[in-house]
């Protein structure tokens, strides 16, 4: 079966773990160094979360430079404030230098993350001397968000995942209503987009 095949019946029949192999299977850290991190913006709670996650990466010496990607705005303890700028001062908060953050402040879709990002790399470096881009967001956003970037990125690039894992296995995590619904969201988004020949159809 393709991922275009899935009506909402067999959707709403499908058991919580085949669910969790659609979106989830083989979505693992790939351990490649990067130039530069794609990170992925959110609501304040995952953002700082992929934040985090990037910081790591950069002081680990995986990555040189990091695009905190998001122009939707939220309000943070009081305060409006896009994800991109967000992250940003999180990343600053994990000892980021802001000379290796190049903020995207105008994406508002997990395409554009991809579009605006490519911009922002582009005028960084003209994309001279870049091999990879690591994509950094949430492991269940990360098949979606892979297959936009394979669509969307410079073919020459390649493209590594970093994703970010809950503090609970798999049977737990599944035992949450609402990490269901984060399931059934992103496999109609992706049958969407295979729908629309955005992304190619997917073998399940």
């Amino acid at each position: 079966m393709k991922i275009s095949q899935i009506t909402l019946e067999k959707l709403m029949s499908m058991t919580p773990s085949e669910k969790w192999n659609i979106v989830c299977k083989d979505i693992t850290d790939d351990g490649a160094f990067s130039e530069f991190a794609l990170l992925l913006g959110s609501c304040p709670e995952l953002a700082e979360e992929r934040a985090i996650t990037a910081a790591k990466l950069y002081h680990e010496g995986r990555v040189k430079y990091i695009v905190p990607s998001g122009g939707v705005s939220w309000i943070n303890n009081g305060v409006s404030m896009t994800e991109a700028c967000f992250m940003s001062q999180i990343l600053t908060d994990n000892g980021v230098p802001a000379e290796a953050i190049v903020i995207e402040n105008e994406a508002l879709t997990t395409r554009e993350n991809m579009i605006y990002g490519t911009l922002q790399i582009n005028r960084k470096c003209r994309f001279n001397d870049v091999s990879g881009i690591a994509l950094v967001t949430s492991f269940w956003h990360m098949k979606r968000s892979l297959m936009l970037a394979r669509a969307f990125l410079p073919k020459m690039i390649r493209i590594h995942t970093c994703p970010t894992f809950p503090n609970r296995d798999k049977e737990e995590w599944l035992c949450m209503k609402e990490n269901i619904n984060l399931l059934d969201n992103e496999i109609r988004l992706l049958k969407n987009l295979a729908d629309t020949r955005m992304i190619e159809d997917l073998n399940l």
